[in-house]
């Protein structure tokens, strides 16, 4: 549809900050003069609300504009989205603007991206204050690489994005618009990722129709029902992933033709193609057709209803093929006869020592986390069973929220949790959000009345697969004592990933005959 017929109806009141639609010159409220809200061609540099400063636009949606914006208040840099000057000045524009932030505030996931807050300016105009979501795209990834991912990796962004949709539908949201595009990767990584732009997002039912958005959604990842008008629910957004895994394993979504009708037409009547006429059967998972092709039903009545069965059914097949990849790396590469042509001969030489560890990579983060019972006001002193109590209510969502990007979770036991990690070649974005997740935890027991609780915690470099134990009683470096900023201690491995943390290094450990382990107490909160 064309902009030109929109309505400049959207009025604000400076006195008291409220908007009105319509004609009427004066506010019912105060009888203040009504002023039609103008549009805003930002540029960097630029201020709003002696608060937010533009420093340049990094993206522009349906309706939005996104710009990369530094808050003065809160000492931050965040992702603004203001709507785009066509729709500056009509209401339906901004009241579906606002729906966009309504229905974000609804879902806390770490692979959603956060809203900070909703607000208008002094001179009416409206904007979302979401988190700055740093990396690049799943399409920018795809177009860099100039193919798709291998399955592994494309089967873990799955899991993850897969998890980001399971949160959005436990509160009734539906996104409507799963694509590449909207989906963020950590830069030279893969995982943590990031769900954004809910600007066509919606409750689940009948399509929300607005007389200035024609089309609610993208041809190319498009439901049947989205293009029919129909009604929207978990089964639309599990369509737009099987169109989403086309592109992650071969570059291109199922549906490739240039005109968006035909787009359209493809999406309610063809056929997808099998996966096997893009790219050769040897890369593909046994059970991975099988899994995918019931999401491209063009009958919803035929598709999976939960994203968090499709995600366990995922898991499986990405179990099964890690366990083959792992067997490949044990085979012995050299031939059987190798040993008749080996020769023993003496070396003068002193055996050399293995290169200490303090070089390699990180695997996997293991945190262990002990909570401890402050000076009571009261006098009443909690046992090991109440806080465990306390903590299996008070830590319910973040630890869901772990378990929701993979990490394996032991406890709470007493006042003790057990997490592990696995960083899958993103060992900064892993350990910054294991860390972060930290900082969550903390704040959560920081407001519990009584009993008064603090958490120590020690974050380890580790090795997947060791099996992951429960430790009754933490290590050592755990227990030592901090200020109230510093409550986490971490080793060489993992402060060097830490990000922009405080670091201070406490002491040097012999961890073998041959190396020191160096720990550090590093500061919940990015310096």
């Amino acid at each position: 549809m064309k902009n030109s017929h929109l309505q400049p109806d959207l009025l604000f009141c400076r006195q008291c900050r409220r908007h009105f639609r319509g004609k009427r010159r004066e506010c019912p409220t105060d009888g203040s003069e009504l002023e039609l809200v103008t549009a805003f061609l930002g540029q960097a540099g630029d201020e709003l609300d002696e608060r937010y400063v533009l420093i340049e636009q990094i993206g522009v949606g349906g309706m939005g504009t996104v710009f990369l914006a530094h808050d003065r208040l809160a000492e931050r840099d965040v992702a603004l989205k203001l709507l785009r000057a066509e729709y500056a000045s009509n209401a339906s524009s901004a009241q579906r603007f606002f729906q966009e932030a309504k229905l974000l505030r609804q879902i806390h996931h770490a692979a959603v991206v956060g809203l900070h807050r909703f607000s208008r300016t002094a001179d009416g105009m409206l904007l979302i204050d979401m988190e700055l979501v740093q990396g690049e795209s799943v399409r920018d990834r795809i177009l860099t690489m100039r193919q798709g991912f291998d399955c592994l990796s494309a089967m873990i962004i799955l899991d993850h994005l897969l998890a980001a949709l399971a949160a959005c539908h436990d509160v009734g949201v539906i996104h409507c618009d799963v694509k590449p595009e909207n989906f963020m990767l950590p830069r030279g990584g893969i995982v943590p990722g990031k769900l954004i732009d809910f600007g066509v997002a919606q409750a689940a039912g009948p399509v929300v129709q607005c007389n200035d958005v024609g089309v609610i959604g993208t041809p190319a990842y498009m439901s049947p029902e989205q293009v029919r008008g129909g009604p929207v629910d978990a089964r639309t957004d599990l369509y737009l992933v099987g169109c989403v895994t086309y592109e992650l394993l071969t570059g291109e979504p199922p549906f490739t033709s240039q005109s968006p009708l035909e787009l359209c037409q493809d999406q309610m009547l063809s056929a997808p193609p099998p996966l096997t006429s893009r790219m050769s059967s040897d890369l593909i998972p046994a059970g991975f057709e099988a899994w995918l092709m019931p999401m491209l039903a063009k009958d919803p009545n035929q598709r999976p209803n939960s994203a968090r069965l499709v995600r366990e059914q995922l898991r499986v097949i990405r179990h099964e093929v890690r366990r083959q990849v792992e067997e490949e790396r044990r085979t012995p590469v050299r031939p059987p006869s190798a040993t008749l042509l080996r020769r023993d001969m003496p070396s003068s030489e002193p055996t050399a020592q293995p290169a200490p560890r303090n070089e390699w990579m990180v695997e996997s983060v293991r945190a262990l986390v002990e909570v401890r019972q402050q000076n009571s006001s009261t006098g009443m002193t909690y046992g090991p069973e109440a806080i465990e109590q306390i903590l299996r209510h008070v830590l319910a969502g973040p630890l869901a929220e772990l378990r929701d990007i993979g990490a394996e979770i032991g406890g709470p036991v007493g006042p003790h949790v057990d997490i592990r990690l696995a960083c899958n070649g993103d060992e900064r974005g892993t350990i910054s959000h294991l860390l972060d997740t930290l900082a969550a935890i903390s704040a959560h027991l920081s407001r519990i009345p009584e009993p008064k609780l603090e958490m120590r915690a020690a974050v380890v470099a580790d090795l997947p697969g060791n099996g992951l134990t429960f430790v009754p009683a933490l290590d050592p470096l755990a227990l030592m004592d901090l200020s109230p900023l510093t409550q986490v201690r971490v080793d060489e491995h993992v402060a060097k990933w830490a990000g922009r943390r405080a670091l201070v290094k406490l002491t040097s450990l012999c961890s073998g005959p041959e190396s020191q382990t160096v720990i550090y107490a590093a500061s919940l909160n990015a310096a």
